[in-house]
């Protein structure tokens, strides 16, 4: 069984699939800005953009409840 220390750990720390994701978002974000154009590819990849946000979001909201059942305190 684990020890609320490692529980605490992984529920708070990002795993290096999430970095490289939020990394490449922000190249993402930084392309559109630089493009400055309204078109069909720009929508497509704000949608993608807000996609990868959606199920990052989904993912950390799941972690904190799977850590709150186990009767852990959460920072």
């Amino acid at each position: 069984m684990k020890d609320i220390k490692s529980i605490k750990k992984e529920a708070a720390e990002m795993s290096e699939h999430d970095i490289k994701n939020i990394r490449a978002l922000i190249e993402e974000c930084n392309q559109l800005v630089e493009n400055k154009k309204i078109n069909e590819e720009t929508l497509r990849k704000l949608n993608n953009l807000i996609t990868t946000l959606q199920a990052l979001k989904e993912n950390y909201m799941w972690r904190i409840i799977n850590s709150a059942k186990q009767n852990h305190m959460i920072d």
